[in-house]
């Protein structure tokens, strides 16, 4: 009588979301030369936030991850959240 040996295996599948709230009321709208339209745009200091990333890093990774600032007359450049929400996979490997 032979004795075999029987084997579990087990298999772990494990998913995740990233899940970015942006509120309104911190967005200002403007048009997006590159998108085309009008597009949702916030601070650079909230897209650093949003992002977890330096703000002296956001002009590189914009360049690298394409997303697109907006320069305005008023003062410091914007962030279009459209290329952020479009081209983001979470915080870039800067």
């Amino acid at each position: 009588m032979s004795t075999y040996k029987t084997y579990k295996k087990t298999r772990i599948t494990l998913e995740s979301e990233q899940v970015l709230v942006i509120r309104r009321r911190g967005c200002t709208r403007r048009w997006c030369w590159e998108c085309g339209q009008e597009v949702d745009a916030v601070s650079v200091a909230q897209a650093t936030g949003l992002l977890r990333i330096h703000p002296l890093q956001l002009r590189d990774c914009a360049r690298n991850e394409g997303w697109h600032l907006i320069e305005t007359a008023e003062g410091p450049s914007l962030v279009c959240v459209e290329s952020l929400l479009k081209l983001s996979d979470g915080p870039p490997k800067a």
